[in-house]
């Protein structure tokens, strides 16, 4: 079954598609990647995969200015990983390329994640000196830390506690690419604020498509 987004505006006047499927995690799992399935979310927390498709019928929210906005919204509104696996602050300049994570801070405390694991860093400079010297304690990183520190950024039930409990939403980019540019994953225990302001964002140009399986997506 595939539903249509609540609009106003005719589908004639939309420039662009967003597709999206959307399930509890006890459903969306199925469908997923290896990497969505192994996240240690509970059953009912809320979970979205979201693609572009413009009128040509090409993948990527790169297709159309608008696509590309909304993309651009998210990186303005969230700390995100970039393309050398470093963690960065909410921006306003255009990437080329879709962070591989994006967080939403809750209230202020992701930013107290990140705040903690930049002492951390600091503290680790102070130890690695001090050491040469006399016997000091090691400091033991924050959960944000040893996740950004991961070879995979894997999320281990710590990390996604974290995420959870400080973040409106976390995005994960669609890295096989079959979807273009710009797919991604995003979840939280209530999507509704994600909705509101990517819905926002996307502009009344954009058609939105829900579908019940992302295997009613077109592979790109």
């Amino acid at each position: 079954m595939i539903a249509h987004y609540p609009t106003s505006d005719t589908a004639q006047l939309k420039n662009y598609k967003i597709i999206c499927h959307r399930a509890k995690f006890d459903d969306f799992k199925k469908s997923s990647s290896n990497r969505i399935r192994n996240i240690p979310a509970e059953i009912n927390d809320n979970f979205a995969l979201l693609a572009s498709v413009d009128q040509s019928g090409s993948f990527g929210f790169d297709k159309t200015e608008k696509g590309a906005a909304a993309i651009k919204s998210l990186i303005t509104n969230c700390y995100y990983i970039d393309i050398n696996g470093k963690l960065q602050p909410p921006s306003s300049k255009k990437l080329h390329y879709m962070p591989f994570f994006m967080f939403r801070d809750k209230d202020g405390e992701f930013e107290r994640a990140v705040s903690e694991h930049r002492r951390y860093e600091i503290d680790v400079k102070k130890y690695e000196i001090l050491s040469r010297h006399r016997r000091v304690e090691k400091p033991t990183p924050p959960t944000l830390t040893i996740f950004l520190q991961s070879d995979d950024f894997s999320i281990s039930q710590e990390a996604y506690n974290l995420f959870k409990n400080a973040c409106r939403y976390v995005a994960i980019t669609k890295i096989s690419g079959e979807y273009g540019h710009g797919a991604f994953y995003v979840f939280s225990s209530d999507l509704n604020c994600f909705f509101d302001e990517f819905y926002s964002a996307a502009g009344e140009s954009a058609e939105w498509i829900m579908i019940d399986n992302p295997s009613q997506l077109p592979i790109h």
